[in-house]
């Protein structure tokens, strides 16, 4: 970090004077002899000029008053006036442009790009460079321009005539000069302000480059220090060199060589190992595998088998409830005879009552008869009755349990199959 005082312009540049006295000291010359033109033409002095010829003068001052500003003259007054400005510029310069190099820090950046941009503010260089050139060219237009005003059309017929358009041409050529004059003494009065006012500006510049140089590198600077710092590698080089080529090196190497080697080998065997167990491990991992998938075959065709029991059983309790729903049928049937025969047998009791309201001595015989044939009757359908029921019932038990003992086993068939199975699901997992 390069350490800038407060004030490190070490030079006198500031300027206690106005910059307006250097204007004055640019304009008070032309404008005197403009006013000493002016006088002439109006009979103060003894100077004969021509109106066109003050007209013409009076616009290259005016000409000239525009350029005044970009004169080196006042410009210089006025770069030396901003000293506190073009302090803190440099010191921002200097700063963002710093390189080390060693143990050195300096500006990498030419001083003259910083004058160079620093100074174009000052004024218009493109004006001043063509403001010489200018004023003396707009001397000669004057010129021929006031010629071409005074020349007579020379159309006088005799010769008094003649002699006074010639005497008055002449006249007029010879205050037209004058113009020219004028541009040519601007342009030499405007070359000898620009070239003193450069020459304080070059003087103060090289004066600050040379009071600075210690916070720019040069371009000698910087390929001494490169040399410099060649030749330091080039000796490191050469001392490595020279240890390259001792036989301790060599023999250094030779063993570092020899224990790389060997840490090689065992890095070898122990991948020789790991790779042994690796696949010791990938085979158990395989024979694992194969069970667990033979497991889930087995596991598969239990739980088909399970299925496949289960359906069966539900399939003989279906059957049962039928064979139960026809059993209730039939004795529902069964049923309905019986009341139809006990109906039938309250309307014979029913007719017996109303036959014995209505007995006499002589149909107490056929009364008899008929209630002991009723009585036939009754018993015989009764018997009939009660030996169809007692047969169903005993065909239903019969067929009934039969079929259940039939699905009771088959049932605990199935339920022995489903239990060695789970046990055996048991034992799988366990392993």
């Amino acid at each position: 970090m390069i350490d800038i005082d407060d004030d490190f312009l070490h030079i006198n540049t500031a300027v206690k004077k106005s910059c307006f006295m250097r204007l004055v000291a640019l304009v008070w010359l032309p404008m005197l002899i403009f006013a000493g033109v002016v006088a002439g033409y109006l009979g103060y002095i003894a100077f004969n000029v021509e109106i066109h010829s003050v007209i013409m003068i009076g616009f290259i001052l005016f000409i000239y008053l525009a350029f005044v500003k970009h004169n080196a003259h006042y410009a210089s007054c006025r770069f030396n006036k901003r000293h506190e400005e073009m302090n803190m510029a440099l010191k921002w310069y200097i700063k963002n442009n710093q390189l080390t190099i060693g143990d050195v820090t300096k500006a990498n950046a030419p001083f003259d790009d910083f004058m160079k941009d620093f100074s174009a503010s000052l004024r218009n260089d493109n004006f001043a460079s063509v403001a010489a050139g200018v004023f003396p060219t707009l001397g000669i237009l004057g010129t021929f321009i006031s010629i071409a005003l005074s020349m007579p059309d020379f159309s006088s017929q005799n010769s008094a005539m003649l002699e006074k358009e010639i005497s008055l041409l002449l006249g007029g050529v010879g205050t037209a000069f004058y113009v020219s004059i004028y541009g040519i003494f601007l342009s030499l009065y405007w070359i000898y302000y620009e070239k003193s006012g450069m020459s304080r500006f070059e003087k103060n510049v090289q004066t600050l480059k040379e009071n600075l140089r210690h916070y720019f590198w040069t371009k000698a600077e910087i390929e001494q220090l490169h040399f410099q710092k060649s030749m330091e590698n080039f000796d490191k080089l050469g001392s490595i060199f020279t240890k390259i080529a001792s036989n301790e090196f060599i023999d250094n190497i030779q063993q570092t060589l020899q224990q790389r080697l060997e840490l090689f080998e065992g890095i070898i065997h122990h991948e020789q190992q790991a790779l042994k167990q690796a696949t010791g491990h990938l085979s158990k991992v395989n024979e694992e595998v194969e069970t667990s998938v033979q497991t889930s075959e087995k596991l598969l065709d239990a739980y088909h088998d399970i299925t496949l029991s289960m359906s069966q059983v539900s399939h003989r309790l279906d059957e049962n409830n039928k064979l139960m729903g026809m059993v209730s049928d039939k004795l529902s049937h069964k049923e309905k005879k019986i009341e139809e025969s006990v109906q039938a047998l309250n309307h014979h009791i029913t007719a017996l009552g109303s036959a014995l309201e209505n007995i006499s001595a002589d149909n107490v015989k056929d009364l008899y008869g008929a209630v002991v044939q009723n009585l036939e009757i009754m018993r015989s359908e009764s018997a009939k009755i009660g030996y169809a029921f007692n047969k169903h019932l005993d065909d239903f038990d019969e067929q009934y349990t039969k079929k259940l003992k039939t699905s009771l086993e088959l049932i605990d068939s199935e339920s022995a199959k489903i239990i060695s199975q789970i046990a055996q699901l048991r034992l799988i997992d366990n392993r």
